[in-house]
């Protein structure tokens, strides 16, 4: 018989499989995560999903056959939507409901939105600087991408829709939901309340019924959608849509809560691991040192020397932020010469991000293979 931590191990193995994975630290932080959002029967039923849907006949002939145990089609419906509601897996819009794995990230860290708590949070913040963030942005695919605020784009530039947020919003025909930045609201458990907005209804999604059965959001107009970005513009948040030319969501960033930004922050070139079109530039006569664009930026891209504001462009995602507030006009925002152009949809985006996985652990292998002294 499985040990209950043997079953949670198999579960991170499994997990792991996934585009963004679930990798084994030294600490096995990974594993009191897992122990928090399943139960060891819920973890057993997880271990017969995958990233496709299945329906519950298919979960239940799989689970028959891992484990050798049998489970009514009603009962297992009934945890199925349990798991569901709880954010630990993923589920169809329509019925019959279908099944599947979710990330860790995007997915059941966000799923968890009003039912965190203090040491939920420290494990994640462990987790992350043990592994996840790795993890996170290994790919050259991100999950979101920024896009800049159009009152930082001067009119002599067409730009392309994908990095159009405000088009993107008046011209979609899906449902949009605002919630809750389940960020913010994990830093504030552990007394790290946002020190640039004090609003945290944040987060935009385009026809994502999850958030709205679990309760966790609130369908909007678009009207009052453009009125969130507008005011997102004015205190100072960075625009992050999902990285696809249909994104699911735009989350509104700031540097000091959102776990994309302050974990990119931690490395030394951010920028080459945020999808970006664009990058700021001093106008230097302009300047006046006034430090304004400093406090504007969220991924400490700007310093003053000599009386002049300066952008690492390494670490410069091309929010725009710094140009709106600049009195003396003295930013511009410039297209980089090679556009980065999303993928169609989230189906292609994460697709493309576990070919590359997969690619990857292949020429691992092969690598490994030749050391040893063996044929390919």
């Amino acid at each position: 018989m499985q040990s209950d931590k043997h079953v949670y191990r198999l579960l991170q193995e499994h997990l792991d499989k996934l585009p963004i994975g679930f990798p084994k630290t030294e600490s096995g932080v990974e594993i009191k995560i897992l122990q928090h959002l399943f139960n060891n029967f819920e973890a057993k039923v997880a271990l017969c999903l995958s990233l496709g849907n299945a329906s519950v006949l298919t979960i239940q002939k799989r689970f028959k056959r891992k484990f050798n145990d049998a489970i009514e089609l009603d009962e297992l419906s009934t945890i199925l939507d349990k798991m569901y509601l709880g954010g630990s897996i993923n589920r169809s819009k329509n019925e019959p409901y279908k099944y599947s794995n979710a990330m860790l990230a995007i997915g059941m860290f966000e799923y968890q939105l009003g039912h965190l708590n203090k040491e939920f949070m420290e494990w994640m913040h462990q987790y992350f600087d043990e592994g996840f963030n790795d993890e996170f942005f290994r790919s050259s695919l991100p999950q979101l991408r920024t896009s800049p605020h159009m009152k930082a784009i001067v009119p002599e530039y067409n730009i392309a829709t994908y990095d159009n947020m405000r088009k993107i919003v008046k011209e979609t025909n899906k449902s949009i939901a605002v919630a809750n930045c389940v960020c913010k609201e994990g830093e504030a458990l552990l007394g790290n309340s946002c020190k640039q907005t004090k609003d945290i209804e944040v987060c935009i999604s385009f026809g994502a019924s999850s958030y709205l059965d679990r309760g966790q959001a609130r369908t909007i107009s678009k009207e009052e959608c453009l009125d969130i970005m507008d005011r997102a513009e004015r205190e100072g948040l960075v625009l992050q849509p999902g990285n696809s030319l249909q994104p699911f969501c735009i989350c509104l960033c700031c540097g000091c809560c959102c776990g994309v930004l302050t974990s990119a922050k931690k490395y030394d070139k951010p920028a080459e691991l945020i999808a970006h079109n664009f990058y700021a530039q001093i106008i230097s006569e302009a300047c006046n040192g006034c430090s304004l664009c400093v406090k504007r930026c969220q991924m400490d891209a700007i310093r003053i020397e000599d009386k002049k504001a300066e952008i690492d462009l390494d670490r410069c995602i091309g929010c725009g932020l710094c140009v709106t507030t600049c009195k003396k006009e003295a930013i511009r925002l410039i297209e980089k010469t090679k556009k980065t152009i999303p993928p169609k949809n989230a189906v292609k985006l994460y697709l493309g991000i576990l070919s590359e996985k997969v690619s990857k652990q292949k020429m691992m292998g092969n690598m490994l293979k030749l050391l040893l002294g063996k044929q390919l």
